[in-house]
């Protein structure tokens, strides 16, 4: 947005004294000297900063800059008034967010060109934040939703991989429950450790042949000749049961 300014006056004499002075610069002047002139130009257009009086014609000074702070936020204010009680004072500072307030006559080249051009640069400077702060805004809006298709997204595939490791214990169940072999504790105990592995690789979804024979083969490292004699009836049955599984069709269909 280009640098632009609305000057507000009931004196005509002080518009053109202002006019003068501002000519040689390069931003964008409009005046106005009544409330209809204002209101027209306010719905033409939005403005960086509107310096105004306190008494016009049909239009108090400090309602046009509450009107300002609450359809305009944007904009900046700046007060130019012949007389300005202490009361008034604090109300503009304090309620009305006003930037600068200068007393008449003040110096439209000096004076109230450099607040001018600093009401420009603050202008830019809480637009920059503004705008970032959307961008952020956006970018959080952007994460929620997209942690939301997530949370949806895995909701099945959470409700899925629960049923699978049901449906694998239950296998693991109908074998170790069963075997007829005597086991001492470490071979319970390696036998444990397969089913947790198998569990544990159907829970990260890994569906690789490979990985199932890797476990079976960890396992039987730990194991002496005997222990593996003994392990390898059921830890072979459980191994084949699923070996077959991952390329049968109604395996695929709880995935």
């Amino acid at each position: 947005m280009k640098n632009n300014l609305l000057f507000v006056n009931q004196n005509r004499e002080i518009i053109r004294e202002f006019l003068d002075a501002m000519k040689e610069y390069s931003f964008e002047v409009n005046t106005a000297s009544s409330s209809a002139e204002v209101a027209a130009f306010l719905k033409k257009k939005k403005y960086k900063l509107v310096i105004t009086g306190m008494n016009l014609s049909g239009l108090n000074g400090s309602k046009l800059i509450a009107y300002l702070n609450q359809y305009c936020p944007q904009t900046v204010c700046i007060v130019y008034t012949r007389r300005l009680e202490l009361a008034h004072l604090k109300l503009l500072v304090n309620d009305r967010k006003v930037f600068r307030i200068f007393q008449k006559p003040a110096d439209f080249k000096g004076e109230v060109y450099h607040a001018i051009m600093e009401a420009f640069e603050y202008y830019d400077m809480m637009d920059a934040k503004r705008q970032e702060k959307q961008i952020l805004e956006q970018k959080l809006k952007s994460a929620q939703a997209n942690v939301k298709d997530l949370e949806l997204a895995a909701l099945p595939k959470e409700e899925e991989k629960q049923a699978f490791i049901l449906f694998l214990q239950t296998i693991l169940k109908t074998y170790t429950q069963n075997i007829k072999l005597p086991l001492n504790k470490k071979e319970q105990h390696l036998l444990y450790l397969y089913e947790k592995k198998l569990i544990h690789m159907m829970f990260e979804n890994s569906h690789d042949i490979n990985v199932l024979e890797a476990i079976r083969q960890e396992i039987y490292t730990s194991c002496s000749a005997l222990e593996r004699e003994n392990l390898e009836p059921v830890i072979d049955e459980i191994h084949q049961i699923l070996f077959h599984s991952m390329f049968q069709e109604e395996f695929y269909s709880i995935q």
